[in-house]
């Protein structure tokens, strides 16, 4: 019941027991398309509500995911799919969200096409985590199970000028999916982040992961304390970094990154530095060469039960960088989609939709995963992406 995409954790973890890998998978993949990817990137809440947390260590169910996966492979399974319908579905956005609603689409025989404005499909699951984490090879066989159900998928097709809303409606789609993530970095707003050196986390991923490298510098800070900072500094690590340090305004009990990775990258030489936020970014010449800090302290609880940071004054300090790289959270990119008639969007920069039908007030347009929710986890917007199917299969009807 912990996990957000409802699998059927206690079936598929007794085949594995038995060592019938085959039939775990099939039973993973009821529910979802990419068991050896979450078996590795899930952050597995499923297992803090495990009840054999009451007597030692839960149940490894995310590792049991992907041992089923790697010791069968995926594209083998026999997906059972109803008979092809005449609807055709456009979905907009490759990563999980767009190909569990392919997926599940596909099963109840309806094909779509997936419009992917990167030149390779897997939307944040390619760019956004590297492939020390999520290697290449086990992304490109899973998306082979979808593309395999009959889906196509086009890269370097974005949505935008040259292919808007209104030209997927008018080219035969029944229905047309949005799912087009979270991509865009979230400013830090301070004095001098402009300058050369600066770098958003989520660009500097991106490149990392679609041509294997990135300008980085001899001293590098990264300011946050989620996967993204952690994914980050490691990567800066391997492309050669000297000095590679995260600043988190708050306590590393507060930090939302799993354990397990931050523990890496201290392994792999990265220092953090706790109840410290940044002030100003230090240049010269148009190029960064420092970073002015302030020590914090956490408030008491306040009505939401969280700490609050609040600077402790008089308690600036000042490092030496010459590359700042921001990781404190990313928002969806509206810029294809704000004078689409029919769209609405939060002040988060979220779209708003029907809380049940994941519906726009557009016709025949429906949105969800992190362009509905914000940046969330993988296995979240997989579970949107079916729930969108259903919904729209429900609309073909």
């Amino acid at each position: 019941m912990a996990c957000p995409a409802g699998l059927n954790v206690q079936a598929y973890v007794q085949m594995v027991r038995e060592g019938k890998y085959e039939e775990a998978l099939k039973i993973i993949m009821e529910d979802l398309p990419l068991p050896g990817v979450l078996g590795r990137i899930c952050p597995h809440g499923c297992e803090d509500a495990c009840r054999r947390c009451e007597v030692d260590d839960p149940v490894a169910i995310r590792d049991l995911k992907r041992l089923a996966a790697d010791q069968f492979d995926p594209r083998e399974v026999k997906i059972d799919c109803l008979p092809p319908r005449k609807e055709k579905v456009a979905i907009v956005g490759s990563g999980p969200a767009g190909l569990s609603a392919a997926y599940h689409l596909a099963r109840k025989g309806v094909l779509s096409t997936i419009y992917e404005a990167l030149p390779e499909p897997g939307g944040m699951l390619r760019v956004g985590i590297p492939a020390h984490r999520l290697p290449r090879e086990i992304l490109d066989m899973e998306i082979e199970v979808i593309t395999n159900l009959g889906v196509e998928i086009q890269t370097n097709t974005p949505i935008g000028p040259e292919l808007t809303l209104d030209d997927l409606m008018n080219n035969g789609y029944s229905a047309v999916y949005l799912a087009l993530g979270a991509h865009k970095g979230i400013d830090l707003a301070i004095p001098g982040e402009k300058t050369r050196g600066v770098r958003q986390g989520v660009d500097f991923l991106r490149e990392v992961n679609l041509t294997g490298t990135a300008a980085v510098g001899r001293k590098v800070a990264i300011i946050g304390g989620g996967n993204v900072a952690i994914d980050v500094a490691r990567s800066a690590v391997r492309l050669g970094a000297e000095e590679v340090s995260i600043i988190y305004r708050r306590t590393r009990a507060e930090m939302p990154a799993w354990e397990e990775e931050v523990q890496a990258a201290e392994t792999e030489g990265v220092t953090i530095s706790y109840l410290a936020a940044p002030q100003e970014v230090l240049t010269s010449d148009g190029k960064v060469i420092g970073l002015r800090c302030i020590r914090m302290r956490l408030t008491e609880p306040d009505s939401s039960g969280r700490k609050r940071p609040v600077p402790i004054p008089d308690s600036e300090y000042e490092i030496e960088i010459d590359q700042l790289v921001p990781a404190i959270g990313q928002r969806p990119d509206l810029s294809a989609l704000e004078d689409v008639t029919g769209l609405t969007f939060s002040r988060w920069g979220t779209a708003e939709v029907d809380a049940v039908t994941y519906a726009t007030n557009r016709e025949g347009v429906f949105a969800g995963g992190d362009l509905q929710t914000g940046p969330w986890i993988a296995i979240g917007a997989i579970a949107a992406g079916r729930e969108a199917a259903e919904s729209i299969t429900r609309y073909l009807d």
